[in-house]
């Protein structure tokens, strides 16, 4: 089932109850923070404006949905962590190039980042209020059903926070991502041994909740 997006109002803290219903009233881009300046006027030699990369990285999260498994399948393994970690990764890869684009970066900046994923989220998130995005996530994804392994790893590793809440974080699982997206690009080329993999859902409601709020900016909302 696919999540529900909700731009309420949010704390400044991640100790927020995240299963607090969420109103719908407030824009995208006020929920975030977004930066007031965005988007800067750019260069037009530039091979894709902002809004070409919003509209790219919008249809490869489109595309990155459809391929979530929908039942149990023999392959679905090799599909997870192939076809579905390889499109999420260029969805999230475009949504932040779109921010930093939108703030007036260059084509050569932008390629830079080639497609280290976390990198380019520390570069954008200076654009808006990284601990109201952070809580917008954990608030629509308190239903997502939880791994019961992560409770196992968190006591193994003797940590204290709270599994249920740190599982949410979308940063971690963009960091978990980046290991298979980016080089040596095991989601295009797959290797033997073990692979940790993220839940692609918990990034496709981060990269949503972006795409919404550029997409407000885009069309003359501030």
């Amino acid at each position: 089932m696919r999540p529900e997006f909700h731009s309420g109002s949010t704390s400044k803290s991640l100790a927020l109850d995240t299963r607090e219903e969420a109103s719908t009233a407030t824009p995208f881009a006020t929920a975030i923070g977004l930066d007031g300046n965005w988007p800067r006027l750019q260069d037009e030699d530039s091979e894709m404006s902002a809004e070409g990369y919003v509209a790219h990285a919008a249809a490869y999260l489109g595309a990155a949905r459809e391929l979530y498994p929908k039942g149990d399948k023999e392959d679905s393994a090799l599909h997870f962590a192939g076809p579905l970690m390889q499109v999420t990764g260029l969805a999230s890869e475009l949504t932040f190039k779109a921010l930093l684009r939108g703030s007036g970066a260059g084509e050569k900046e932008l390629r830079s980042y080639s497609h280290n994923t976390y990198a380019a989220y520390l570069a954008a998130r200076s654009l808006f209020d990284e601990v109201s995005f952070i809580n917008l996530v954990l608030g629509n994804t308190a239903d997502f059903p939880f791994p019961a392994e992560v409770i196992e790893r968190f006591q193994t590793n003797g940590r204290t926070d709270d599994p249920k809440i740190a599982w949410r974080v979308f940063f971690d699982h963009l960091r978990v991502l980046d290991g298979v997206y980016d080089r040596p690009y095991r989601s295009r080329y797959m290797t033997p041994g073990a692979i940790i993999l993220p839940e692609p859902r918990i990034i496709f409601v981060g990269l949503n909740i972006l795409l919404e709020a550029m997409r407000e900016r885009l069309k003359g909302g501030r």
